[in-house]
């Protein structure tokens, strides 16, 4: 996704700290509605009990957070884990695994062999959990360890094949202040949510719990489903939530939102953690400006979890000690095209030089206060309560 300067970025520009998914064009401009009906109701069904191991996840999560930083490296979508496998790289430049992989169901529309409509992420994300990869147990000593596994969705709607919302005219379909529900828009959004939950169905009936982080970088402009305006994208996330929630049963989902900006938070019951996406250009620090901003003007209630859901250069875990900014995870972006193993270039995240040097990767993945794949519990047996 490169880096599109979000629209309104006051202090975090002085630090040169850019917020988006890497390749993402310069946002477009968002034009707000004032809607002409009052909004819908907020959710007021209560939310189905979580699953047994997504509770104890949610419980480890809290258990860890300000103490320690959970490593994360995201996967790539495109491209078979076989033929460019991002957690081998990490364990090749550092010894070791990260704690959390990152899956994305970019190819959900695809119905062709090898992604059959995002069933491969699925498969990874299942054997992840099962603590291997590529069908080789990680830490053959440790059979009880379990790989944390988060998804996010950059969505090629219905037949598209683009998401990118100066690539495409599709927009969230609204209608005198609400949803409009008779609309060919939003029956291609509830088929696509069909689709999204028969997969995430798989990982629920194995009781495999996600880091849940769909309809992200809203505010930015640059996806489709920002670029309609702050009301639209909330109607549609708690379309969403409830879709899942409660029509789906999908109760092993965490939440997390992802907007970058406060006047697009939607019901707070809606929201368990909250992510930052932020692509700094220069030096190694603990971001704590960002993480402060987060925490301080991004949540209504001051008390929810807040992890950087994706990065090019990792946070420096000594300043982040230092500072206060425990992120809860970083989640590293994957490394671009066909790129082989130790190749500096600039869509490069992980490999190479450019963001991350070996050093620093060696500090990051060595330091005591951050959790790699060998110092997670049991995820199957921690605490429910």
């Amino acid at each position: 996704m490169k880096k599109g300067i979000r629209a309104g970025i006051t202090a975090l520009a002085a630090l040169l700290v850019f917020s988006s998914c890497p390749s993402a064009p310069p946002p477009i401009q968002v034009q707000e509605e004032t809607p002409s009906a009052p909004p819908p109701p907020r959710i007021s069904r209560p939310s189905p009990e979580l699953s047994p191991n997504t509770k104890r996840l949610f419980n480890y999560l809290k258990d860890q957070y300000g103490k320690s930083i959970i490593s994360g490296q995201m996967d790539t979508a495109w491209t078979m884990n076989d033929e460019m496998d991002m957690i081998a790289r990490v364990h090749t430049d550092t010894g070791k695994y990260p704690a959390l992989k990152g899956f994305d169901f970019l190819q959900l529309s695809d119905p062709n062999a090898p992604f059959l409509g995002g069933r491969q992420q699925i498969n990874e994300a299942i054997e992840w959990w099962e603590g291997k990869n590529n069908g080789v147990a990680l830490l053959p000593n440790r059979p009880n360890v379990h790989g944390i596994v988060t998804f996010c969705w950059h969505w090629r709607v219905g037949v598209s094949d683009k998401f990118y919302s100066n690539e495409t005219n599709f927009r969230i379909p609204w209608k005198n202040g609400r949803l409009d529900t008779e609309s060919d828009n939003y029956k291609a959004i509830i088929r696509d949510l069909d689709r999204v939950a028969l997969r995430l169905k798989t990982l629920k009936d194995r009781d495999i719990p996600v880091l849940w982080r769909p309809l992200h970088e809203a505010a930015g402009g640059w996806f489709w489903w920002g670029a309609s305006g702050s009301a639209q994208y909330i109607a549609l996330w708690e379309l969403m939530y409830d879709y899942l929630t409660h029509e789906k049963g999908l109760n092993n989902l965490i939440w997390i939102w992802n907007a970058d900006n406060a006047k697009w938070f939607p019901d707070p019951a809606t929201v368990d953690i909250i992510g930052r996406d932020i692509y700094t250009q220069s030096g190694y620090s603990s971001m704590k400006s960002a993480f402060t901003e987060t925490h301080n003007q991004m949540d209504p209630d001051k008390n929810r979890i807040i992890a950087l859901t994706e990065n090019g250069r990792i946070p420096d875990p000594e300043e982040c000690v230092k500072d206060g900014a425990m992120w809860s995870w970083f989640m590293t972006w994957n490394d671009g095209g066909n790129s082989k193993q130790g190749q500096t270039h600039k869509d490069n995240h992980w490999t190479g030089e450019y963001h991350n040097t070996q050093a620093h990767k060696m500090k990051v993945y060595h330091h005591p206060a951050v959790i790699t794949l060998d110092k997670l519990p049991d995820l199957t047996a921690y605490r429910l309560e």
